[in-house]
């Protein structure tokens, strides 16, 4: 628990490559939010058949995608989350938020 006693929360947002700037400069824009991580990685598979695959995604079986981590309170990630699906619907934005147990450095 952070000074506010405010329970911690993580979430992920695994957003197509062309988004990739665009969210870059959106988080930046976040005032509640001090920083976040963000890393390519590679999706497999699709939700529910609703993710439309290439001839060479197909044959390769991923999809590249971003994903960006960001850790901070579970109200201030809510928002986000809220604001995230007025600006951005049907952009393919997948996101999971998770509470955090724990935190520190090593």
């Amino acid at each position: 628990m952070t000074q506010n006693n405010a329970l911690q929360g993580l979430l992920q947002l695994i957003v197509p490559p062309e988004l990739e700037e665009v969210l870059v400069d959106f988080l930046l824009q976040q005032n509640a939010v001090s920083g976040f991580t963000s890393s390519h990685v590679s999706g497999h598979g699709t939700s529910n058949g609703a993710v439309k695959l290439s001839l060479v995604e197909q044959v390769t079986g991923r999809q590249h995608r971003v994903q960006f981590m960001l850790h901070a309170t579970l109200p201030v990630l809510q928002d986000l989350i809220t604001v995230l699906k007025h600006g951005f619907q049907n952009a393919d934005i997948h996101y999971i938020l998770q509470p955090i147990l724990e935190t520190g450095s090593i």
